[in-house]
């Protein structure tokens, strides 16, 4: 079964989006955006060096790939897609490229690798979303 398919028939799924971002919940220096919160390192101009040190506070404790697939999986829910590297270049992944990763942050482990085995172990169709044009630690 091929892609379009796929998702015709399965309806319904799990998007997964979260990164250094998440961290600033939209605010920056007492200052809110009206915008997604993703957005807020190109909302606030956040120099690069100034948004990198959010790797040092990045520790998703309440991660967990195995209950969050038994959560998909209790809801119905056919797949999952996780975003592993948004506009701001941080990358959910373990990268042999860029130490701008998970890997270089408190939380130290490889979450789409967590997730990829969790879903496979669910029997859940798994999907990524990546950024590849628009990434603004490479400006």
């Amino acid at each position: 079964m091929d892609n379009k398919a796929f998702f015709k028939e399965a309806k319904f799924g799990m998007m997964i989006h979260f990164g250094l971002y998440s961290l600033l919940a939209g605010e920056w220096k007492g200052k809110r955006m009206d915008m997604i919160a993703e957005w807020a390192q190109s909302c606030f101009q956040i120099p690069i060096k100034e948004y990198e040190k959010l790797m040092d506070a990045f520790n998703p404790v309440f991660f967990g790939a195995d209950e969050w697939c038994d959560l998909a999986v209790a809801a119905g829910m056919k797949y999952i897609v996780v975003t592993t590297k948004h506009h701001e270049g941080f990358a959910l992944f373990d990268s042999k490229v860029d130490d701008y990763n998970v890997m270089h942050t408190p939380f130290g482990r490889d979450i789409i690798k967590e997730i990829s085995v969790a879903c496979r172990k669910k029997g859940l169709k798994f999907g990524i979303y990546y950024t590849q044009e628009l990434d603004w630690h490479e400006e």
